[in-house]
């Protein structure tokens, strides 16, 4: 799918749906919670990099915990609009233009950094991975919450891919563990949404029926949760 096509989603889609996200969908606010759960059990206060952080929300809500986030998106579109929030937030939070698979920021040595549903719209995202690495401090961390390999058929996925054209992929439990170690991470913790990873033959085949099950059921926005460090 084409990079131009994401740079022009903020454009195209309905510009009211960008400023009201995430407070008309509680399954966005029960993840982030998750998120901010994890990530403040290990980091009180530092700078954190959000990335794909489309119209800022992430950004907003991580600055209103108490952190320094610099949100980027490729959209030029998006980051407007998170100017624009932040603006009428008084918020701390700064926004930039970039490519996550090309990213080159003169500002180094982050805390953490977070894709929040975000790399998934990555077609590189192992060069993704790689460049996030580049950004953080030794021992920084990185977490992400990103679709499961179901997400491919997902009816979502779908109409995004078709009406727009954007990028719409899923992750493996083992590609997301290969792909974080090759970029220069260590996974420390990695659950679903629907609770944690288990281990062993018995723990795949209940990870996999549980997934299944969700998808059967019309549920396939169940969620990786991985915190990594470097």
């Amino acid at each position: 799918m084409s990079k131009q096509a994401e740079r022009d989603y903020a454009r195209v889609v309905k510009q009211a749906g960008l400023f009201r996200k995430p407070y008309a969908d509680p399954r966005v606010f029960r993840e982030f919670t998750l998120a901010l759960d994890i990530l403040s059990q290990r980091l009180k206060r530092g700078r954190i990099l959000d990335l794909g952080c489309g119209p800022g929300w992430t950004s907003l809500l991580l600055a209103r915990a108490g952190y320094q986030v610099l949100g980027v998106d490729i959209a030029e579109r998006m980051i407007e609009i998170a100017h624009e929030r932040a603006a009428l937030e008084n918020s701390s939070a700064r926004f930039a233009v970039a490519d996550a698979e090309f990213m080159d920021l003169a500002e180094r040595g982050f805390d953490a950094a977070l894709f929040f549903d975000s790399l998934h719209h990555c077609p590189n995202f192992p060069e993704a991975l790689r460049r996030v690495g580049e950004h953080l401090r030794p021992q920084g961390y990185l977490l992400l919450l990103e679709p499961t390999w179901l997400h491919l058929w997902s009816p979502h996925a779908q109409q995004e891919r078709a009406r727009y054209g954007v990028t719409e992929i899923g992750f493996t439990r083992w590609g997301l563990a290969w792909s974080l170690r090759k970029a220069g991470f260590r996974c420390v913790e990695h659950w679903y949404d629907s609770g944690p990873v288990e281990r062993g033959m018995l723990g795949f085949l209940r990870s996999n029926l549980r997934l299944w099950g969700a998808f059967v059921l019309g549920f396939p926005q169940i969620k990786h949760i991985i915190l990594a460090q470097k």
